[in-house]
């Protein structure tokens, strides 16, 4: 349902929950100026054509909430690229030999305890 100007009014005469959150969709650029929040809830009081209707503190409130969530575009899906045939087999092969894996049962056990110290050679 597509809120216009004439809803937004009844929502605020209301005060209804979405009233700001309708608010923000209809006057995102107006809210957003650099301007101070009593002027720019007289501007858009002005466009509504009811003096007092919106307040600054409306404006203080969908610029809080709002402000972040609603001008951010929703991030995009990434997709991972599918590698080809001849680059899956040249990968599989590479990472195969990328590391050596060790059976504890063949490390001795004199070489696992031994240590060496800078004090050890002093003797």
């Amino acid at each position: 349902m597509l809120i216009d100007e004439k809803l937004l009014i009844e929502l605020f005469e209301q005060k209804d929950r979405k009233r700001r959150e309708a608010l923000f969709e209809l006057f995102r650029d107006d809210l957003l100026a650099r301007l101070t929040r009593a002027r720019i809830a007289g501007l858009i009081s002005a466009k509504l054509g009811r003096p007092g209707l919106i307040t600054a503190e409306d404006v203080r409130y969908c610029r809080f909430y709002f402000k972040d969530k609603k001008t951010a575009s929703p991030p995009r899906p990434v997709e991972k690229p599918k590698p080809k045939p001849d680059q899956s087999s040249y990968a599989e092969s590479n990472q195969s030999g990328a590391f050596k894996v060790t059976d504890p049962d063949e490390i001795k056990l004199e070489d696992q305890f031994k240590f060496k110290s800078k004090h050890s050679n002093k003797q």
